[in-house]
């Protein structure tokens, strides 16, 4: 007999919800109870994880890229980030994940960063798009990233953007490890009504900025099906969401049609890929905003943003800016804001990725009589 634990989740379909472990969302959320109470009874509160954005520079120029927007010579210094890292240590943060702005292998000091993130004691994550890491399994030749860094990762999430950009990735750089290896691939077809200035060359400063050269089609997607499933990769399918939200929730029923379509045709349902659609909400109940309490964002100017994802809202133009609303303390003060009690911000996106999340901690904050008879 399965304890409860072990039952799958189930959609309006009758089909098990694959995927949660492999992306933010309410159910992982869950299972930080402490940290949720700390919210609730108003003590200092103490986040789950820190996103850090080490550098801008990227080796690849996504027609879907959400910080299209960044000024590209940006990054941070070595001992910034470990001060950072300290004063993450210090308020309880107990992951770290490491993701742009750029591609955070880039930087010159990537190596050092993570070795001294893993000192700390924090299990890492990062959001790569691979290019840089293991061997070149046409040529042979070895990437600047290997094993004796790669071991220090708890997760690795590969964007899988070599199925256009035309790199291919090394799987057994991973063999041997502890390092559990995942995948995205953002949902990006419709590029003839795109506002991304990587396609339209409409940059707040085109200083250093490339158009996009290499575009996602059906049939890159449908290759990357086949890669994922063959080699067993749990890729997350993910959408553009910085559209109207109405065009996001077409979009998401166009993937779901072309995934049924993919099954039928191969004769089984996927085993690794699934639609990352478990976050998405097309209304919100309010603007209350909670993430700088759970997963507060270090972006490339120094500075600790109030969450990972405000840049993929319309209205935030593909960006961070140093004026901006979101903006929580710069790399000095994190351990001040961290000791005051928590605090609600109000911020208004169009799509906001954490939603749900943000719903869930309103109702745990809400003051109610009779708990006992919950």
């Amino acid at each position: 007999m399965k304890r409860v634990n072990e039952r799958p989740i189930y959609d309006k379909q009758g089909n098990a919800v694959e995927g949660r472990s492999f992306s933010s969302n309410v159910t992982k959320l869950l299972k930080h109870l402490p940290k949720l109470e700390r919210i609730q009874n108003n003590k200092s509160p103490s986040p789950v994880m820190a996103h850090i954005s080490p550098i801008n520079a990227c080796n690849l120029t996504c027609s879907f890229c959400c910080f299209a927007n960044r000024e590209m010579t940006d990054r941070l210094p070595l001992e910034r980030i470990k001060r950072a890292l300290d004063s993450f240590k210090k308020i309880g943060v107990t992951g770290i994940e490491y993701t742009g702005g750029g591609e955070p292998t880039l930087h010159p000091d990537f190596e050092e960063i993570v070795r001294y993130t893993h000192k700390l004691g924090f299990k890492i994550g990062i959001c790569t798009n691979g290019a840089r890491i293991g061997t070149d399994p046409i040529t042979g030749r070895k990437r600047p990233i290997g094993k004796d860094i790669i071991k220090y990762f708890s997760w690795v999430r590969l964007g899988m953007y070599g199925f256009y950009e035309g790199y291919e990735y090394d799987l057994d750089v991973y063999k041997g490890l502890d390092t559990k290896v995942s995948a995205a691939y953002v949902w990006d077809e419709a590029l003839a009504t795109s506002t991304n200035p990587n396609v339209t060359g409409e940059w707040t400063d085109k200083s250093k900025k490339r158009l996009a050269k290499k575009f996602q089609t059906r049939s890159n997607f449908l290759r990357m099906l086949d890669w994922v499933e063959e080699n067993k990769v749990p890729t997350r399918i993910a959408f553009n969401a910085i559209k109207d939200v109405k065009e996001t929730a077409k979009d998401i029923e166009t993937i779901r049609k072309v995934i049924q379509k993919y099954e039928a045709d191969q004769g089984k349902k996927l085993e690794s890929a699934f639609l990352s659609d478990f976050n998405f909400k097309g209304e919100r109940r309010n603007f209350n905003c909670y993430m700088h309490m759970v997963k507060p964002f270090l972006f490339t100017d120094g500075y600790l943003y109030a969450c990972p994802s405000a840049e993929l809202s319309i209205e935030n133009n593909y960006n961070y800016v140093p004026e901006s609303q979101f903006m929580v303390c710069d790399i000095e003060g994190i351990e001040e804001f961290y000791s005051k009690p928590p605090t609600v911000r109000h911020h208004a996106c169009h799509y906001c990725k954490y939603a749900i999340q943000n719903e869930l901690i309103d109702d745990i904050v809400t003051e109610t009589e009779h708990n006992e008879f919950a």
